[in-house]
């Protein structure tokens, strides 16, 4: 995976070692060398400090002492499960489904809401001033700063859950299930002006930054809205047959992972946060599909009389899942068969359709379909597509 910050760039690779890049003036790029059989399974970069997590649940930090990293000590038999690096804060999931928070607390920025009866916090995104972080039951709340509108969180539309959130300098980016983004905070860039979609397409990831945002589409594709002074929105354009599966908004930067494990940046070079180190031998850097984080599975379909073959592969192409089923059996309980084989939460499950649409959108205006259903969509939407 990969996380701009403010001034630096951290990595993950394939083997569960962490790199940086970038500027290093309080220690933020000094990583704690990890102990034997321990590998790094989630990175964070903050403004001036860098949170990291381990594969023992445990949490370590680097860079400036006030800014976050002293990590609250665990209860017994509990484990962190997700971290994030603010401005001067850091915010981190429990595997009791709460969160804590430690650093600069001068907005309330570490002040974490009462989760609602029965959910548990399942992502969180820490900023500058203020916190966003999504539970479990779809919803999102909001702490720290709302002097420009980034905790007003939107309203959902009925039946649609919140499934990703981002939070920037003063603004903030969210997912729904629908395939669609929403946003609120200051607009003084065009941070939040988000992209219309081509038909068929969906937005599976996003991220803000301090006057930008990076968006992820269904397709592969990557696209960026907001402050372009320093070239930070001008994305790399991919080879054939390469798609972009992370992206990551930093201060004045991008950094976007590859399908074929290639990192690239883009935005202000200063302190060499756009010098993307070359991977140890034998090692790519590949993105954070644990902890709760989005899945993005693509599904092909095949009718063959009365039954259908699902084939799910990730964004690399590799087969990740198969099976045939009747086609009389529900699309959204096929849907919900998918993130149980794949132990996900259902609203961190992202399937696309061989059209580009998402399942769950198309399940949601479908509600009844079956899997035939959903197999001749496909079918008739890439007939038009190659007519």
């Amino acid at each position: 995976m990969v996380s701009a910050g403010g001034q630096h760039t951290v990595l993950l690779q394939s083997d569960g070692q962490a790199v940086a890049c970038g500027c290093n003036d309080h220690g933020q790029c000094d990583l704690p060398p990890l102990e034997e059989g321990m590998c790094y399974i989630q990175v964070s970069a903050g403004d001036e400090h860098t949170v990291l997590l381990r594969s023992d649940g445990h949490a370590v930090a680097c860079g400036l002492e006030s800014s976050g990293c002293e990590i609250p000590p665990l209860e017994e038999g509990m484990t962190y499960t997700r971290v994030s690096a603010g401005g001067k804060h850091a915010v981190l999931l429990r595997s009791d489904g709460h969160a804590v928070a430690c650093g600069e607390n001068e907005y309330g920025q570490c002040n974490i809401p009462h989760l609602s009866q029965g959910s548990s916090y399942i992502q969180v995104s820490a900023s500058c001033f203020h916190t966003v972080l999504l539970q479990s039951d779809g919803q999102v709340v909001a702490c720290g700063s709302g002097i420009e509108g980034e905790l007003n969180i939107p309203p959902l539309d009925e039946g649609t859950l919140y499934t990703w959130v981002s939070s920037g300098y003063e603004h903030a980016v969210l997912l729904r299930s629908d395939g669609c983004v929403v946003t609120c905070g200051w607009d003084c860039s065009g941070e939040c002006d988000i992209p219309p979609l081509d038909e068929g397409n969906s937005y599976i990831q996003a991220s803000a930054g301090l006057s930008h945002t990076v968006l992820l589409r269904s397709d592969g594709q990557a696209c960026a809205v907001g402050e372009n002074d320093d070239d930070r929105c001008n994305l790399p354009p991919l080879e054939e047959g390469i798609s972009y599966i992370q992206v990551s908004a930093g201060d004045e930067h991008t950094v976007l992972l590859r399908s074929d494990g290639r990192v690239v940046a883009c935005g202000r070079e200063t302190f060499e946060r756009c010098n993307i180190p070359c991977p140890g031998h034998s090692n790519q850097y590949h993105a954070d599909v644990q902890l709760g984080r989005d899945l993005v599975l693509q599904l092909e379909l095949f009718s063959e009389g009365d039954a259908v073959t699902l084939i799910c592969s990730d964004l690399a192409g590799k087969e990740v899942l198969y099976w045939k089923a009747p086609g009389s059996d529900s699309s959204w309980e096929s849907h919900k068969h998918i993130a149980r084989e794949m132990k996900v939460n259902l609203q961190n499950l992202r399937v696309v359709l061989p059209d580009g649409q998402l399942l769950a959108n198309f399940c949601h205006v479908n509600p009844a379909s079956t899997l035939l259903d959903a197999s001749r969509h496909c079918q008739q939407a890439l007939h038009v597509v190659s007519a």
